[in-house]
């Protein structure tokens, strides 16, 4: 076999807090994520020399400035054996949304790579390669229902949440990570919030915390585009029982009592964006996507 062809899933983050600073200069975290189904298609295909990349959906640049790239450079300068890749990238997740798109590129071609040459990297510095990539990377090798704590990057697998189906809001906004980080303000230095912490050592976290989930980068992100804050809110006015800005970016997710958000008219919301149906993917599912 030469060539695997995998989905490159997206995320949410249920709940983020901004705990600290950390002596390497990134911010301590403490994060729950979650896989959703939308997501980039990609393929890779081993032979010739060196790493290629076609990118189609999307103007990224298609050499060493794309995670994906990196990864598969990465990757088989360890443990390529001489080999090369062509790498063929469909986008569909948007970029800058806070949804984990380049990273979860990045982390397919790590699991696309490992599945061609027979696993040839050990598990502990295959998880160190995804942490140089960057800190949602690790994550992806993972997926399902997971708290992140460090930079993110640290994970601890969670029992799955039940299935159910989430609405993205997608503006045609793009925000920069460190521009929301450097307008975050002082930090309160508290722990993960109790309650969910109290649910996570018991094994027992579940969709009913949606209530006490929270995103410190809200604030700085609401304050510098006011029509995400208002989005936020018109979710939450249209019978959303939660709605986050998920992670960084510009994406809000939103979670309807039943399938109630099949019925949201999109002409309720006065911010331009696309809504996205999507469903949450166990780690079982994850994992077995090839």
């Amino acid at each position: 076999m030469d060539t695997v062809r995998l989905p490159s899933f997206a995320k949410v983050n249920l709940h983020l807090q901004v705990v600290g600073r950390r002596p390497d200069g990134y911010h301590e975290l403490r994060t729950l994520f979650q896989t959703v189904d939308l997501a980039d298609e990609l393929e890779v295909e081993l032979g010739g020399g060196g790493v290629t990349l076609e990118v189609a959906g999307a103007d990224l640049p298609a050499g060493p400035a794309n995670l994906a790239h990196r990864a598969a450079v990465g990757f088989l300068e360890r443990w390529g054996g001489g080999r090369g890749a062509r790498l063929r990238l469909r986008k569909r997740i948007p970029i800058g949304a806070g949804l984990g798109g380049g990273s979860s590129n990045a982390a397919a071609v790590l699991r696309a790579l490992q599945r061609l040459l027979g696993s040839p990297a050990p598990p502990p510095e295959l998880w160190s390669l995804a942490r140089e990539l960057g800190a949602d990377v690790p994550y992806f090798l993972v997926g399902g229902t997971a708290l992140g704590v460090g930079r993110g990057d640290e994970l601890v697998p969670l029992p799955d949440l039940p299935e159910r189906r989430l609405l993205l809001a997608l503006p045609p906004l793009q925000i920069l990570t460190r521009e929301v980080f450097a307008d975050l303000g002082e930090l309160t230095g508290e722990p993960l919030e109790p309650r969910i912490s109290s649910l996570v050592q018991q094994g027992r976290f579940g969709w009913g915390a949606l209530a006490w989930c929270a995103n410190d980068l809200e604030k700085p992100v609401f304050r510098r585009w006011p029509e995400l804050a208002r989005l936020h809110r018109e979710l939450l006015e249209a019978g959303a029982v939660a709605a986050r800005l998920s992670g960084s970016g510009t994406a809000l997710w939103a979670a309807f009592a039943g399938e109630a958000e099949a019925d949201l008219d999109p002409r309720r919301l006065t911010v331009d964006c696309r809504l996205q149906p999507v469903r949450t993917v166990s780690r079982a599912a994850y994992l077995e996507e090839r």
